[in-house]
């Protein structure tokens, strides 16, 4: 048995995991939120399946729902709540004080809270997101190979977005700013006040639907693995931005 400086046996990092992990899926918000997601995700895809078409415009082409991209983006921020409570709501009662006394060495509890996040966010992918994007494929009548690459986009983006919102929830120990920021960034930029494309397409929304391959708007379009880059990037900031912060910070 390992034994910390303080003569007591170190907390094994498995054990963190597994406490921090528990405390996400047990969280009755979160649980609500991501069935929230899974019943406006797939209500999306049976309205693509059932071929209703929609016409936005004397200029634009019949499209279906899964051709307006910010329609279907829009279910991710429902999903977030996981993320973000995972992040900030031991703040808002002090719970933070106790984990720290239960496990004092910070560096294993926030590598043991990451890991759990990422677990427990690939867990809710599966339920909220994946048999959505089987839905539309299949009745699609696409290849396999398809079926592959678009599920493996979805759960990128909803992967990303979620560290990205994580980082920014531990930030500002905060559940409404992060959410605030999120949603409020491609209101913002539908209003046109800011007519600034090459800045505005590396923000994570805009990037988020040039990988899901449905740009908002044409000049924000990146490729595909541009975007993927541009989401990593702004997901390891934000999350290692939370862990220097943790570290070094008081409880």
């Amino acid at each position: 048995m390992k034994i910390s400086a303080s003569g007591q046996p170190a907390i094994q990092l498995s054990n963190v995991v597994h406490s921090e992990f528990t405390k996400i899926i047990s969280n009755p918000t979160i649980v609500m939120f991501i069935f929230i997601t899974a019943i406006l995700n797939i209500g999306l895809a049976i309205l693509d399946a059932s071929g209703l078409i929609f016409y936005l415009g004397n200029d634009m082409p019949p499209s279906t729902v899964s051709d307006i991209g910010i329609v279907m983006f829009a279910p991710i921020y429902a999903f977030l709540i996981l993320p973000v409570y995972a992040a900030s709501s031991e703040y808002l009662g002090e719970q933070y004080r106790m984990t720290l006394t239960a496990t004092p060495n910070r560096q294993r509890l926030m590598n043991g809270k990451i890991v759990a996040v990422v677990l427990a966010v690939l867990c809710g992918i599966m339920v909220a997101v994946i048999p959505a994007r089987l839905i539309i494929n299949i009745f699609s009548d696409v290849s396999m190979s398809h079926i592959l690459i678009d599920i493996v986009r979805w759960t990128a983006v909803y992967f990303l977005m979620s560290m990205i919102a994580f980082g920014i929830a531990g930030l500002t120990r905060s559940t409404i700013v992060p959410l605030s920021i999120l949603i409020m960034i491609p209101i913002f930029i539908g209003t046109g006040v800011l007519q600034w494309p090459e800045g505005l397409r590396f923000l994570p929304d805009q990037a988020s639907l040039s990988l899901l391959g449905t740009p908002a708007y044409e000049v924000h379009e990146l490729p595909p693995w541009i975007a993927f880059f541009t989401l990593l990037v702004w997901g390891l900031i934000c999350t290692t931005a939370y862990l220097l912060s943790f570290l070094r910070r008081d409880s």
